[in-house]
Order: structure tokens, then C-alpha cells, then sequence
């Protein structure tokens, strides 16, 4: 034992150094293996993400092209100020509908992997709430997913 304090100190900055360095993979180790995989960093934020996206192209790229079946910009601001405080609630299942028509579809599926739960479709909705000057992108978005999530959330 006193062989290796002599040496210690005989090799002092050595021996700090090797010491920093191990603290140091230490301290990389565990970030590395305590940090959440991306898959599972948040699941419904990147699923609610996804129905908002799917939601904006409906409505800017669906809905508003066709609002009040007309091609006339005043006609089309008058009828979406119906919609400024109730909101067009525009379900999964008519999203999804839709998803399907276009050329480049979203693949996400809407699924609560943890608890092998499929969203409602019927429940998960996004709500689009068209504002002033009622131009294709002006309008505020709420979504909503059931899941299961809150469920979990709970207990």
C-alpha cells in the first residue's frame, strides 16, 4: 500500500489527469444510457404533431380552396367568419380519408404503441378556427387525441 501512495505522489499530475478522465466516461456513460430513445421521447406530442400537420394541409390545401364553393375572395371571408369562434372540427376518420387521396400520403399510424391502443377515430379531431384576413394560412389550430394516453397519465 505505501508502494502505491509513493507512486501517487510521485506522479501526482499523472494521476489527475487519469482521474479527470475517468470521471469524465463517466459522466458520458451514463447520459448515454439513461437518455430516452426518440421513439419513446414522447409519443403523443409526435402524434398530435402529425394530426396538426395533417390538419393545416386539409384545410389550406382542401377546405379553404373550396370555402363556400366559390372562387370569390369576399364570398370566402364571409363564410369562414361563421367559423371564427365554433371551429371546423374536421375528424381522424375524414383525414384519413382524405390523407388517401393525395399523392404523397402521410404513413404515420395513429396508434398508443405502450398500451397497443388504436386512436378513435371518431374522437380525434383537429379543430381549425379560421381568422382575420381569412387568407389560406390565417387560422389557429387545436387538436385533440384520444389515444389512451390520459388514461395512463392518470394512474
Amino acid at each position: 500500500m505505501k508502494d502505491i501512495i509513493e507512486r501517487i505522489k510521485e506522479n501526482k499530475k499523472l494521476f489527475l489527469i487519469g482521474l479527470g478522465v475517468l470521471v469524465v466516461v463517466a459522466i458520458v456513460v451514463f447520459f448515454i444510457f439513461n437518455k430516452p430513445s426518440k421513439d419513446k421521447v414522447n409519443e403523443k406530442d409526435k402524434l398530435t404533431s402529425e394530426l396538426e400537420k395533417l390538419g393545416k394541409d386539409y384545410y389550406e390545401n382542401y377546405y379553404y380552396v373550396s370555402a363556400a364553393n366559390s372562387s370569390d375572395l369576399a364570398d370566402k371571408k364571409e363564410y369562414l367568419k361563421n367559423f371564427t369562434s365554433v371551429g371546423l372540427k374536421i375528424n381522424l376518420e375524414n383525414l384519413q380519408r382524405y390523407n388517401n387521396t393525395l399523392k404523397e400520403k402521410n404513413e404515420t399510424v395513429f396508434k398508443n404503441t405502450k398500451d397497443n391502443k388504436d386512436c378513435d377515430l371518431e374522437k380525434s379531431m383537429v379543430t381549425i378556427y379560421p381568422t382575420e384576413p381569412f387568407g389560406k394560412s390565417d387560422y389557429k389550430i387545436s387538436v385533440f387525441l384520444d389515444c389512451g394516453f390520459e388514461e395512463k397519465e392518470e394512474k
